[in-house]
């Protein structure tokens, strides 16, 4: 009982504080600021309305909070597991928020490595369940959704951390473009794997949405970036597409 009203605390906190950091960063700018200002250079960032994605995240994590807080689920492993590796995340994430607003970008990018280890442990529990509607969509989508993006942020963090290490009026535009493609593959990849490997259409599709972002903010500057975003994001698309129509058909054969 602890532990679940622990976990509706930490995402409660980490949603005031990301809000509350919004309104009173530390530094004068918030997350959005700086993103724009100090890591304006950094070209795997997302257009702005991808961040969009973070109020879905939200809304998932308050409804999982309030299925796992139900007396019935109080004693389910894989629940408790779940709940252990989110409290984790959140803590961390309200750690990175301070670091962020701080301009200490490694310290950030460490402590973001730090909740994607807690969510994939969260996300690794939560493929252990039966897969019932409550579970596909109260447990597994929420922690696919959160697992995905951050995977995501953890790229473009060491992105932003590199970036600021190095002179970008001395990286030549080509090298900068490859580096940034090269990072859009991985990300693809790792998409795909998951994917294939639990069956799961939400975590890619988080994937395919900051793709398409990246892709929009470059359409009319780099081309080469814009094209790779748009290529993998449909690729992703049509293996999502065909995830939903096998897990359909399973759900047919079982009488579900």
């Amino acid at each position: 009982m602890v532990q679940q009203w622990l976990t509706v605390c930490a995402v409660l906190m980490a949603i005031a504080l990301n809000g509350l950091s919004n309104f009173y960063p530390p530094q004068g700018q918030n997350i959005g600021e700086v993103s724009n200002t100090t890591l304006g250079g950094v070209l795997i960032t997302p257009d702005g309305y991808a961040f969009a994605i973070w109020g879905l995240i939200y809304i998932g994590l308050i409804t999982y909070s309030v299925y796992q807080v139900l007396p019935a689920n109080r004693h389910e492993p894989a629940l408790v597991g779940i709940s252990s590796g989110l409290i984790g995340a959140c803590v961390l994430q309200m750690c990175w928020v301070y670091a962020f607003l701080s301009y200490r970008f490694w310290l950030s990018a460490l402590l973001m490595f730090g909740i994607v280890a807690c969510l994939a442990f969260a996300y690794l529990r939560s493929r252990t369940l039966n897969p019932t509607r409550n579970i596909r969509w109260l447990v597994q989508a929420p922690m696919s959704v959160y697992f995905g993006w951050i995977t995501v942020a953890a790229v473009v963090n060491v992105a932003s951390a590199v970036h600021l290490m190095e002179n970008s009026a001395e990286i030549p535009v080509t090298g900068a473009m490859g580096w940034v493609i090269v990072l859009m593959c991985i990300s693809g990849v790792i998409a795909y794997t998951v994917a294939a490997k639990y069956g799961d259409a939400a975590y890619p599709a988080v994937t395919v949405w900051a793709l398409s972002a990246i892709a929009v903010r470059h359409a009319g500057t780099l081309q080469p970036i814009a094209v790779t975003g748009v290529v993998l994001a449909v690729a992703l698309s049509v293996f999502i597409v065909r995830i939903v129509a096998i897990g359909q058909g399973r759900l047919r054969k079982s009488g579900c």
